[in-house]
């Protein structure tokens, strides 16, 4: 099952080797802890991302935020780890919020621990300011129509960004945080900025990339690629489940010129075989307002889960 995530066609792949996911119940929600900051925002360029980091609460015992971009337009991850949180791997999935709300709640938070401290950990591997991601287009539709709803969701983004004082997170046991991080409009234009100086070491013009209105459509459902088959063995054995995000390069011509994993812990194999299947895939390939084909990228994220989770 592929959805969009983002411009340039971010397709998310829901691989799940078998079952279904569990659902966990929660007793009633707790009064919030609500956690000042301790340092300003730091920027930390990457050659896959551009992150920015954060402290809240306690100097003994901080709560870290990390909100991670991987490109223009391909929304955002969040790692929130350690201090006010308490939620045990394996108790279920955390929620996110934007306060005051943008009108979307992120309900996939996965719930792990630090490899040093054992502190709680929670990702998030796709949010958003917008009330709806830009979804794909309908390629018929005329180019300054698609032009003009891009700029108009950033503009949005941007209005959102400024509004938001808070983000409020429930852990599974409804444990409720929240760290106030004040407006986050400069926050979402200094990863703007970032990622623009990062495309040109892709290989791609930013001036480019700015211009382009309809964005790269895979010509088949890239989930077709994979099959149960493509689950590393060793990973079977041991039980382990990932979630890997990749990179791909789209040319002119559609064809996908290369591929990197952008995810660094993912397990053995999963990186792997994920980028052997996606270089297979065959775009129609971005455009500009004049019909002008040009190379870009996109974000594709691909799940692996284990029967029963």
């Amino acid at each position: 099952m592929a959805n969009d995530e983002g411009r340039s066609v971010r397709v998310q792949l829901s691989f799940v080797l078998a079952g279904a996911l569990g659902v966990t119940s929660a007793a009633e929600a707790r009064e919030p802890t609500v956690l000042a900051p301790l340092t300003p925002w730091n920027l930390h360029y990457s050659d896959n991302s551009c992150q920015l980091f954060r402290t809240f609460g306690n100097a003994a015992d901080p709560t870290h935020l990390a909100i991670e971009s991987l490109g223009p337009d391909s929304g955002l991850t969040m790692l929130v780890h350690g201090g006010a949180l308490s939620a045990k791997q394996g108790s279920g999935e955390a929620k996110a919020t934007f306060v005051p709300s943008t009108g979307r709640t992120f309900d996939d938070g996965n719930v792990s621990e630090t490899t040093e401290s054992k502190k709680t950990a929670i990702y998030w591997g796709n949010i958003s300011l917008l009330s709806e991601t830009f979804r794909d287009q309908d390629r018929s539709f005329d180019r300054a129509r698609a032009a003009a709803k891009r700029m108009a969701n950033r503009t949005l983004e941007a209005t959102a960004g400024s509004s938001v004082t808070a983000i409020q997170i429930v852990e599974p046991r409804r444990r409720v945080t929240v760290l106030q991080t004040g407006s986050l409009a400069k926050v979402m234009q200094m990863l703007r900025e970032c990622n623009r100086e990062q495309m040109a070491d892709w290989g791609l013009d930013p001036a480019v990339q700015d211009r382009i209105v309809l964005a790269p459509e895979a010509r088949r459902n890239l989930a077709s690629l994979f099959s149960a088959d493509d689950y590393p063995t060793l990973a079977i054995r041991s039980g382990q489940m990932s979630m890997v995000r990749a990179r791909l390069i789209v040319g002119a011509d559609g064809k996908v010129t290369k591929c990197t994993s952008l995810t660094p812990f993912s397990g053995e194999g999963f990186k792997e075989v994920v980028c052997d299947r996606l270089s297979k895939a065959v775009f129609q390939p971005a455009e500009l307002a004049d019909g002008t084909k040009v190379p870009t990228f996109v974000i594709s994220r691909v799940n692996f889960r284990m029967p029963g989770s």
